[in-house]
């Protein structure tokens, strides 16, 4: 080999070597800057130990984390986005709970005659939109009047002074934006039938989610015991009491009807059918008489005809005072009484006894305290409808 190639070859590797040289020393320069430019570097908490970890604690990144926001339950007032709150647990719903619509209206108070439920089964839907009423008696005709006992609906609109419930009728031509639908639990015929229930129940979910409604159903099982117990409690006040004007013992078996007219008027009592009734300040029944032929048929025109017995009853249940209503009734008999020669008897027709009538007046007035302790006072609205 020539002088010539043997100094190419060392130019050659001193070359390399000077270019390696620089190349070096600019990726140490470039790394220096890098970690000039970074903060030190700080332990993984995630491949930290318990105790460790518990040291140094977690910072999240930066940019703020985004949140849903909770929306609020019916009836519940919305929480504000810039206040954190807890979580609320969600119970899983009953099956025959219809899920809260957006939008829908808080829950308002019923009247009172309505709102403790202790005559009805109640139910209400809240609709998120109005609903027109013509719609909500179509709906329900399907179902309505395969019911047993009688069913009344209430609307609920809302006004510029405020909204208010009302009794709907099927005639009306608005919208309300909740319904309740009252079905009683008890009448004279007796308690609710199950069958009865399980109809008005399932239409009132069907009614809800017609028109997009909350309704929350009761199980039937309470429904029909409390039928069952408010029945025999109205069993047990149900009471019709009554007193008699007879012909007196010795005299004729007949009453001369002509004289009972003036009579009557000056009782007050008013012809209806074929009883005469008297009627309170309020216009409420307080009593009623009824005219019997010599051959025990009612008297169709008692000033005409001879009659064997006049009939007066008091229909406890559904009298506001029944005191006030048997000594004015009392009255009424004595005064009939005196107009035809008669003379007054008990139930069993027997002469009437002062022991007797405080008896009845005793009676009377211990019915109506238990009717008033169970919240069915005497008279009242709630005891019409179960005494009908």
């Amino acid at each position: 080999m020539s002088e010539l190639q043997l100094a190419l070859i060392g130019f050659g590797a001193l070359l390399v070597a000077v270019v390696w040289g620089y190349n070096l020393w600019q990726e140490k320069k470039q790394r220096r800057q890098v970690e000039a430019a970074l903060p030190p570097a700080k332990p993984d908490v995630l491949m930290a130990g318990r105790g460790e970890a518990e040291d140094a604690p977690r910072r999240e990144p930066g940019i703020a984390p985004f949140t849903v926001p909770r929306e609020p339950t019916f009836g519940e007032p919305e929480v504000p986005q810039d206040e954190e709150a807890e979580p609320t647990p969600v119970a899983a719903a009953p099956v025959e709970h219809e899920a809260t619509p957006a939008g829908a209206q808080p829950p308002v108070p019923l009247p009172a005659e309505w709102a403790d439920g202790r005559a009805d089964c109640l139910l209400r839907i809240e609709f998120v939109d109005p609903v027109a009423v013509p719609e909500i008696w179509a709906e329900q005709a399907a179902w309505a009047h395969k019911l047993d006992k009688p069913l009344q609906w209430l609307g609920y609109t809302e006004h510029e002074g405020g909204g208010r419930w009302h009794v709907l009728l099927p005639q009306e031509s608005g919208a309300v934006l909740q319904v309740a639908a009252a079905l009683q639990l008890a009448d004279r015929r007796g308690a609710l039938r199950e069958a009865s229930l399980a109809i008005f129940l399932d239409g009132m979910h069907k009614l809800a989610r017609r028109f997009a409604g909350l309704v929350d159903l009761p199980e039937p099982g309470p429904v029909l015991a409390a039928a069952r117990e408010l029945d025999a409690f109205c069993a047990g006040v149900d009471v019709q009491l009554s007193l008699h004007v007879i012909p007196r013992a010795g005299s004729i078996a007949e009453m001369v009807g002509a004289r009972l007219v003036p009579a009557l008027d000056a009782c007050g009592l008013q012809r209806e059918g074929e009883r005469y009734v008297a009627v309170d300040e309020a216009g409420a029944e307080a009593f009623s008489l009824t005219c019997l032929t010599a051959g025990g048929a009612v008297a169709d025109k008692p000033e005409s005809q001879a009659l064997s017995d006049l009939t007066f009853s008091i229909d406890v249940p559904r009298v506001a005072d029944g005191a006030a209503a048997f000594e004015r009734m009392l009255a009424s008999a004595r005064q009939c009484a005196d107009a035809l020669g008669g003379q007054l008897a008990d139930p069993q027709r027997k002469p009437l006894a002062d022991a007797t009538s405080a008896a009845i007046r005793a009676r009377i007035a211990d019915l109506q305290a238990g009717m008033a302790r169970m919240g069915i006072p005497a008279g009242g609205v709630r005891a019409l409808r179960l005494f009908s």
